[in-house]
């Protein structure tokens, strides 16, 4: 008897947290990636040259102050860069957010010797994670070539 009152007790306390933790979050995002300020075309393959924007929608956000992080990923080398921003919400409408990202090139002695404006080891696969309250939000894929392979 006394192994069902804590089976039940811990089912219902189960419950609560996760019930709790969805109220917190409580939110849903979309986002995609662009090269141009515009936001006008949805696009996943860049060259070093481009800007990278991610735009985010969030919608049914909890009143109060919530953090946005974005995580810029290399598929091999890892976190290459992360950005933060805080806001917000009083009525728990729908809000915008963007990150951008951009290539650093190499100094002018290294792009003169290697003839590349380009570390390689930065052209690939990447991921951009969006983050919600330290919440997965949003992964989203694209890929950084060194600016031949794109039409």
């Amino acid at each position: 008897m006394l192994c069902r009152r804590s089976a039940a007790g811990g089912l219902v306390l189960l419950g609560l947290v996760l019930g709790l933790s969805s109220l917190v979050l409580g939110a849903s995002c979309t986002g995609a990636t662009y090269k141009s300020p515009a936001f006008d075309q949805e696009v996943t393959e860049f060259s070093p040259f481009d800007s990278i924007y991610l735009i985010l929608d969030c919608s049914g956000l909890t009143p109060g102050e919530h953090t946005m992080h974005a995580n810029w990923l290399h598929n091999t080398r890892g976190m290459i860069r992360s950005d933060s921003h805080t806001f917000t919400s009083e009525d728990g409408n729908k809000r915008g957010l963007y990150f951008w990202f951009k290539l650093s090139k190499k100094g002018p002695v290294a792009s003169l010797l290697s003839n590349q404006d380009f570390h390689e080891e930065n052209f690939g696969d990447w991921t951009v994670e969006a983050y919600l309250n330290d919440e997965l939000v949003l992964s989203r894929p694209f890929v950084l070539t060194d600016g031949s392979q794109l039409k």
